[in-house]
């Protein structure tokens, strides 16, 4: 009884440290003189701590730039709001709620993307992992979005393809390809042109979005997936959340992001390469 005793006298310490800690406090545990069968555990209760304050870290910077991004639409929608109550014409006040309704629909387009970035932090791994049809998921998503890039004088269409299945969660991959496309007619200007293609070599099935904008400098190709970035030259109202969510579903699903300019004219190319199921 003496010798149990005295041997988990070092773990009743670890336990009464942690139980006297702070909920925000993660520090080490200190591991000197600790008997050897106790040390593994220790260290491996720091790798845990370490990784627990990376996440808290990771979300206090999240809803600091969240609440940084949110603060200029909503200042906007505020003064728009102001500036129509004070319009005395009919002309003015239609210009006015135009102007109004264009910073609503930025503001919501952004609570959007942060909820579903939320959503992605919350979830470690993909909820569901099924067979998913590419080239139906992306001829849903081209003809959900035909109306937008009719407003905006675009050309949207899907290029011929076969089906090619990949083992993923049909609403992130539909998440996913929902971004891109919105993204190719955010960007792209009146007049252009925005393709979505799938096809598949003997190893992967190939998820491409093409437009004819003004495409990404090679230079910025990389920070592109950070969260809230946006290249210094762009002027066209976003949230910067779009490729950072695809970036962080195409990991989940273990695919890779390419970037590259076509093969013929201006614009960009974004292909997702998906392990074939």
């Amino acid at each position: 009884w003496f010798g149990v005793g005295a041997g988990l006298r070092p773990l009743y310490r670890i336990a009464a440290d942690i139980e006297r800690r702070r909920p925000d406090a993660l520090e080490p545990v200190p591991a000197e003189r600790l008997p050897a069968e106790i040390t593994p555990l220790v260290h491996a209760l720091n790798d845990l701590l370490a990784r627990l304050a990376q996440v808290l870290d990771n979300q206090r910077q999240f809803v600091a730039d969240a609440a940084h991004e949110l603060r200029t639409p909503l200042t906007a929608v505020r003064l728009q709001a102001e500036l129509a109550r004070q319009a005395t014409g009919p002309d003015a006040r239609a210009e006015t709620l135009r102007d109004l309704g264009a910073g609503l629909e930025r503001a919501s387009h952004l609570v959007e993307q942060l909820l579903a970035m939320a959503r992605l932090d919350a979830n470690p791994s993909t909820g569901r992992i099924e067979p998913v049809d590419l080239l139906a998921l992306a001829r849903a998503a081209v003809a959900e979005q035909a109306a937008i890039a009719d407003a905006r004088n675009l050309d949207l269409g899907l290029l011929p393809g076969e089906p090619v299945a990949v083992g993923g969660d049909p609403i992130e991959l539909r998440t996913l390809l929902d971004n891109l496309v919105d993204n190719a007619l955010r960007y792209t200007p009146g007049g252009g042109r925005v393709d979505v293609g799938v096809s598949r070599t003997e190893a992967e099935a190939v998820l491409a979005v093409r437009d004819t904008g003004p495409g990404i400098p090679p230079i910025e190709r990389e920070r592109v997936f950070d969260r809230f970035y946006r290249g210094a030259a762009v002027t066209t109202p976003g949230s910067g959340l779009g490729l950072a969510i695809v970036k962080r579903i195409a990991d989940r699903h273990r695919a890779r992001v390419c970037l590259s300019e076509p093969e013929n004219g201006p614009g960009l190319r974004i292909a997702v390469h998906f392990p074939l199921v």
